[in-house]
């Protein structure tokens, strides 16, 4: 049986789906190994990053916390692939081991260029290097592929008409205009905003739920698959389409988008999805209260978490 290696953040306990997505449709035998939170090793480091800070002006965190990940990759052995999201945890020189350990390295940008500069440093170290921001694969010569989904369920018991969770960030002036509006409309909203300090917010509308803990990928996905209409409000330095797209498509949920560039893709349907422009006063009752139209069944199984399994690892 052949061997994957694994890298990535524990971000929402999403590395789960993705590690359980490889097992399932490869066949290989996958090592997971997880960013942990930086500590230095030892006083030793400490004191080294001190005297770097003072003369060099130079923080050797980075370095540190990146051969901690590469001490935690079991030793002797040899992978057929290595697979890393988020690079920006490695450092060059560790990057630059990977190709020793496996015969063929690949990485998956799950978040643009503009939001992280150092994914540039990691662009010569990797055989494949994949993206789902279209922007991204023109400027820096990447491979294209979209975010996927990986529950199939048709639940029309539902208990929420409109579901969105996020950071609670910049996005939430026009999150709260979005629930006000459905709200209007007689409709239920449930939306959770994360903030380090959920007291300190003035709640203005009930709809809105301030928490300070993640909510777990599984427990967001029961979430959506008990409401009618699923919430995406992209950030302005993102041009790909995010995870919220394609799980909503896998559950059979309607779609409300800030990123206007979903009608350029195949599954596009204005029937299932709205395109929330700055202009945007009202939602038609048609969109909202009619049912999800399925879309033709090559369309939908090209975005399946099988298919960017196997697309990955050209299997």
């Amino acid at each position: 049986m052949g061997k994957i290696l694994f890298l990535c953040t524990d971000h929402f306990d999403l590395y789960k789906i993705f590690q359980n997505g490889m097992q399932q449709y490869t066949g290989y035998e996958v090592t997971t190994v997880l960013y942990p939170k930086f500590k230095y090793k030892n006083f030793t480091q400490k004191f080294q990053n001190f005297f770097s800070k003072l003369f060099l002006k130079q923080n050797l965190k980075p370095y540190f916390a990146s051969e901690a990940i590469f001490d935690s990759i079991p030793k002797n052995e040899f992978y057929e692939y290595v697979i890393v999201i988020c690079p920006d945890f490695l450092h060059t020189t560790h990057m630059s081991l990977l190709k020793t350990i496996s015969k063929r390295t690949i990485v998956y940008y799950w978040d643009g260029f503009d939001h992280f500069p150092r994914y540039k440093e990691s662009l010569p170290y990797f055989d494949d290097r994949f993206s789902f921001d279209p922007v991204d694969v023109k400027k820096f010569n990447l491979k294209f592929i979209t975010n996927f989904y990986f529950k199939e369920d048709r639940n029309t018991e539902t208990q929420t008409d409109l579901f969105f969770l996020s950071s609670y960030d910049s996005r939430f002036p026009l999150v709260e205009k979005i629930a006000s509006l459905l709200e209007k409309q007689n409709k239920k909203v449930l939306i959770y905003q994360h903030t380090r300090n959920p007291h300190l917010i003035k709640q203005k509308n009930s709809s809105i739920i301030f928490i300070d803990k993640h909510i777990p990928f599984e427990e967001t996905t029961k979430l959506m698959r008990e409401t009618k209409i699923v919430l995406d409000i992209h950030k302005d330095i993102q041009h790909g389409l995010s995870f919220r797209v394609f799980e909503a498509m896998g559950l059979g949920k309607k779609l409300i988008t800030t990123n206007a560039d979903i009608i350029n893709y195949d599954f596009y349907n204005p029937n299932n999805i709205f395109v929330w422009k700055n202009e945007t006063e009202t939602i038609s009752e048609s969109f909202l209260n009619t049912p999800y139209e399925e879309l033709p069944e090559d369309i939908y199984k090209k975005y399946s978490q099988e298919s960017w399994i196997k697309t990955i690892f050209n299997l």
